[in-house]
């Protein structure tokens, strides 16, 4: 499932003036599974199937130092993003099967580096990165119980702020958009020239010649 077909079953259409409470429920996290077809966020793989957390969390660092007649200072020096995820497996979910993979699990350095989208259902507003996604376990629990998984989702660096758009509405809009020089009808009926030509030319009456 992606990020725009969860947020359409989930029923809500993001409002960026919406004012209100906002539950867990309400934010989506998306992750680029695959390398052709999810251009966009929105066609991201959406970290919901059997999953009860994905908790976002900072983590903010800093440098403390103590000054003369002030006594301790701290500099905060840098934020990392970083999502817990936990829930139950589910054998043929996209985003399970891509991140319980031999690749994912074992894998090292850039080959667990991906693409995350996250923000509010709500508002529309959030963030979009890179991140590391790190498996802490594949089948936990004991008999008889359910075969759990958890994992760890770190932002590399700052993420980029983010809104939610809806890649094929924006090409349907783009597309629907007057192209430069054309005509666009008026109220009455008739066209209106929707650009002025200002270099034509002006007349220029022809020159006398000596008698």
């Amino acid at each position: 499932m992606t990020v725009k077909e969860a947020l359409t079953a989930w029923g809500v259409t993001p409002e960026p003036d919406y004012q209100g409470q906002e539950t867990a429920d309400d934010f989506i996290l998306g992750v680029k599974t695959e390398s052709t077809g999810q251009e966009t966020p929105d066609k991201y793989t959406v970290v919901q199937n059997f999953v009860s957390e994905h908790s976002a969390a900072l983590n903010a660092q800093s440098v403390s130092n103590t000054y003369i007649r002030t006594g301790p200072v701290d500099t905060k020096t840098s934020t990392q993003r970083q999502f817990t995820i936990n829930g139950d497996r589910f054998a043929g979910d996209p985003f399970q099967d891509f991140a319980l993979s031999h690749k994912i699990k074992y894998g090292s350095g850039q080959s667990v580096v991906v693409d995350y989208v996250w923000f509010s259902s709500r508002t529309g507003k959030g963030e979009k990165g890179r991140a590391v996604l790190i498996v802490n376990s594949d089948a936990s629990g004991a008999a008889g119980n359910n075969a759990g998984f958890s994992a760890n989702l770190n932002a590399i660096g700052t993420p980029e702020e983010y809104t939610y758009t809806d890649s094929e509405q924006r090409s349907l809009q783009t597309a629907s958009a007057p192209a430069e020089g054309q005509s666009i009808p008026a109220e009455d009926g008739q066209s209106a020239s929707a650009v002025v030509d200002t270099a034509a030319e002006t007349p220029v009456a022809p020159k006398k010649t000596a008698s």
